[in-house]
């Protein structure tokens, strides 16, 4: 998995879109979460608040742009990235 690097406006759905890419593979928001805190994007110390606005931006796009969305949802709270939207 290569390095991210801290943006100082980066946005939850940003930061999911980096990952999942960066991943190339479906990840559960708690663990997109913790990879957000690990790489530095937030503090640990806002585990609960990231997790809660992780989840509600992905959710938020993919109910927003259905198949619009850059994410699809493979299982509850598992999301990868809709390659038929973003292009590598």
């Amino acid at each position: 998995m290569e390095t991210y690097q801290p943006l100082d406006e980066m946005t939850f759905k940003q930061a999911a879109l980096e990952i999942l890419k960066a991943v190339g593979e479906p990840m559960h928001y708690t663990q997109i979460t913790n990879v957000a805190i690990e790489t530095g994007y937030w503090r640990r110390q806002d585990e609960e608040f990231i997790k809660q606005h992780m989840y509600q931006a992905i959710k938020s796009d993919i109910r927003k742009k259905k198949y619009g969305s850059v994410f699809e949802e493979v299982a509850p709270g598992t999301y990868q990235v809709n390659r038929l939207m973003v292009k590598d």
